[in-house]
């Protein structure tokens, strides 16, 4: 409705945030995000199919950032880094365990640097992703993807904790898992459990524009957010 009341004729660019959990490998939806998803993630679906439809369409760009870390003590934590510090308390037992999986991540201050960039820049100089079906421009937010493994591993190298033998966490395990330790999980945070590689094409940091970046790796990351070795 917002989008609605914009004058294509005057506004020059919208800049509209969604969330790259409603894509999937080839950035295209994932029907399962509407089915599954939580409300937020199903909304940020509904709202995406709908944005074609739009007479601003043609100026809309639709970012899609992947796991977004950031915050301290003057601004709000995102929900990942929020729950960081609980999870580094037992990276000397999840060194111990290996799992097939993939990531991006990228921290707030790069989105802010790419948001920047795209208000400034002319229209030919913003990197185009446009979806197959709307032609809707798209720029998914993230670093490379990573393994699961290769993000244990750079985690513990940063605290100085050692990797000897790994054991699979395989479905089975995992299964095993939720049910010994009664592990309450809605149906998004099992489908996500079981889809396992949440990967993207073309992902966009800041280096992509010619600028620097601000956390390229989870020890940047570590610094950054001044998470510790304390108790491990």
């Amino acid at each position: 409705a917002l989008m609605e009341m914009l004058n294509p004729n005057i506004c020059e660019r919208v800049i509209y945030f969604s969330t790259a959990s409603i894509l999937d490998r080839q950035n295209q939806l994932l029907p399962q995000a509407f089915e599954l998803g939580t409300d937020y993630i199903r909304t940020k679906y509904q709202c995406f199919t709908k944005l074609s439809q739009l007479a601003i369409a043609p100026k809309i760009i639709t970012l899609f950032p992947t796991l977004v870390f950031g915050g301290d003590t003057n601004k709000p934590y995102s929900h990942i880094s929020g729950g960081l510090p609980d999870v580094v308390k037992w990276v000397s037992l999840i060194r111990w365990f290996k799992a097939d999986a993939s990531l991006h991540f990228i921290h707030a201050q790069d989105i802010a640097r790419v948001v920047s960039y795209l208000v400034e820049c002319p229209n030919d100089r913003i990197l185009q992703s446009s979806d197959e079906e709307n032609s809707l421009q798209k720029i998914v937010l993230g670093n490379p993807a990573m393994t699961a493994n290769q993000a244990i591993e750079q985690i513990c190298a940063y605290f100085n904790q050692k990797i000897y033998v790994r054991i699979l966490l395989s479905a089975s395990l995992t299964n095993f898992f939720i049910k010994v330790f009664r592990i309450q999980m809605d149906d998004w945070s099992y489908f996500s459990l079981t889809y396992r590689h949440f990967t993207y094409q073309n992902p966009v940091t800041p280096s992509n524009f010619g600028l620097r970046n601000y956390c390229p790796t989870i020890a940047d990351l570590m610094k950054e957010l001044k998470i510790r070795d304390e108790g491990l």
